[in-house]
């Protein structure tokens, strides 16, 4: 079957199954075919053409056809995000038919989960409550304090590590998956809570709470930053003097000082220490910015309110 060609766009230009080019006379009559058998070939510098007969790719020989192979090729479109899957006739080196065909799911499925152990911090969403997921685990891994006895060992969270792992928490959700997008839309901190379990997801929020409780209301933790920071407008700290620690005394925190249009001020991992320096010169420029606001002058005895919209 080495002497089947196929035309390669240009007038009596030819591949051959074999992989190498042959060429016919432009003025021949079979120069504009697309397919050919080959019955008389003259090497020269080049490979002559001298005997041929068209072929049909759609009505193929008995002899040729059962030379050929079929094979389906699913690859991720960079620029769409979606799956394509095209189905190839060949034989030997010729590509006879090419046509688009649907994706079956587990094709999907097996592209998208390749993709994503590939590039794992960039395929899916860290940047929400996945990404806090990820850095409490390893914050909790880095304790190593004894475990409690219902808990085995923390797993490893890193980016390394979950791409090994990925056939175990990732590839169950990704049935009916199709797009990169689906990819993206996962909900990442529930696929790492599944993973680890009741009795670890229980301690995490136990010891490393995504929320903290002050007098005047509730400050969100970010443990993505070196050190955990609990953010809140000032007014939520107004009432206490203490800068709280996590995990049971064991990891130090910082609070992010919020003017009432959310910005930060003040970063401090001592809050006595800021209500009796700092906060003097914050409160003397957010009195300005913000008068209808509570600026007291001792904020770790002032009762907390509830802050008004600036």
């Amino acid at each position: 079957m080495d002497r089947i060609a196929l035309s390669r766009g240009e007038i009596g230009s030819f591949r051959m199954a074999n992989g190498g080019n042959a060429r016919l006379r432009r003025d021949d009559t079979l120069a504009t075919a697309r397919l050919l058998a080959v019955a008389g070939l003259h090497l020269r510098t080049t490979a002559e053409i001298r005997l041929a007969a068209p072929l049909d790719p759609d009505a193929l020989p008995p002899a040729v056809l059962a030379r050929t192979r079929e094979q389906v090729e699913t690859a991720l479109d960079p620029s769409s995000g979606a799956i394509m899957a095209r189905r190839r006739t060949r034989i030997g080196n010729l590509v006879l038919r090419d046509r688009t065909e649907k994706v079956r799911p587990e094709e999907a499925a097996t592209l998208l989960l390749e993709h994503a152990r590939a590039n794992l911090a960039t395929a899916l969403d860290w940047t929400g409550a996945g990404g806090q997921v990820q850095a409490r685990v390893e914050l909790a891994r880095a304790l190593s304090t004894p475990m409690p006895s219902d808990m085995t060992d923390w797993p490893d969270f890193s980016f390394a590590a979950l791409a090994k792992s990925a056939e175990t928490w990732l590839a169950p959700a990704l049935a009916g998956c199709t797009t990169m997008a689906g990819l993206k839309a996962l909900d990442t901190a529930a696929l790492l809570r599944g993973w680890l379990g009741y009795a670890h997801t229980a301690w995490l929020d136990r010891e490393l709470p995504t929320a903290l409780n002050f007098p005047g209301g509730r400050a969100e933790v970010d443990y993505t930053q070196p050190i955990p920071v609990a953010s809140a407008r000032a007014q939520v700290f107004f009432g206490t003097n203490t800068t709280p620690l996590l995990a049971g005394g064991r990891i130090p925190l910082r609070l992010a000082l919020l003017s009432p249009a959310g910005r930060p001020q003040a970063i401090t991992a001592d809050l006595a220490g800021f209500w009796q320096g700092g906060w003097a010169d914050m409160r003397r420029d957010m009195r300005g910015r913000y008068p209808r606001h509570e600026w007291p002058e001792n904020p770790a005895l002032a009762p907390a309110t509830k802050t008004r919209r600036p």
